[in-house]
Parts: C-alpha cells; structure tokens; sequence
C-alpha cells in the first residue's frame, strides 16, 4: 500500500468537496437538482437562462446538453462521489485482519480482492494524472 497514494487521492477529495460544500452542495436545495429542469436565470428579464433544458423551453439542444453535463456534476452528487470514494480508500488502507483464513482458496480470495481494491484506487488516482503531485508508479 503506498501511503503517498492514498494521501494525494485524499487531497483530491477535499478539494471536490470544498468545491461542492461552496458551490451549495451541503443545503439540501440541491438535492432538487436531477428534476430535469436546469437554468441560470438572469435578474434582467431581457436576458434569456444561462442554461435550460433544450428545445421545449426555447434552449438549443447544445444548451440541453450543457444542462446534463452540469446535472451530473452537481454539488450533492460530488459530495456522494466524493463519500463513496473515501470508503473505498477506507477499505484499501483497512489492515489485514488477524483472522487469515486458514484454507488455500479462502486465502486466494482475501488476497484477489486486496488486489482488485488497490487496482481500483490506482485507477481513480489516473483520473488526476495531470496534476504535479501524480506519480507515475501509481499507473495501474
């Protein structure tokens, strides 16, 4: 287990979540967002929405894709992607328990999924490839 790993995915989530909690992802309001109906209005009435859900709403069907792309990234989904992904960094750095299983194919198992959760942790720390602290080690 590389602790530098689990550390640099760790900054990574504090970062989204800091993003997410300003951005209103803590105030259950958000939790409205996924109804399909997403606009940034202006104060001005002159000024059409920011965003809106496509064509049935005068929107164009790039601003319908803009508004799914924004749905999905939401502040209270990021905070339950972000949640979602600690327990898997809190399952990677859980230690092995004293209770090793004692049969050949039990102990495969154990060791299988260790793996595949590591596996798995390798992969989301790819996503942040391009950013200065990425080691390329960590490459699944």
């Amino acid at each position: 287990m590389s602790h530098a790993l689990v550390a640099f995915l760790h900054a990574r989530l504090d970062e989204r979540e800091a993003a997410a909690v300003a951005a209103g992802g803590a105030d259950e309001s958000w939790q409205a967002w996924g109804t399909g109906i997403y606009s940034v209005a202006s104060a001005d009435d002159d000024v059409p929405p920011l965003v809106t859900t496509g064509p049935e709403v005068g929107g164009s069907d790039e601003d319908a894709a803009r508004a799914a792309h924004i749905a999905l990234h939401d502040p209270a989904q990021v905070l339950r992607e972000v949640e979602a992904t600690r327990s898997l960094l809190r399952q990677y750095t859980a230690p092995e328990t004293d209770t090793t299983p004692t049969d050949a194919l039990n102990r495969f198992m154990a060791s299988t999924q260790r793996t595949a959760v590591e596996m798995a942790v390798r992969h989301l720390a790819q996503a942040h490839a391009g950013h200065p602290d990425y080691q390329p080690e960590w490459r699944p």
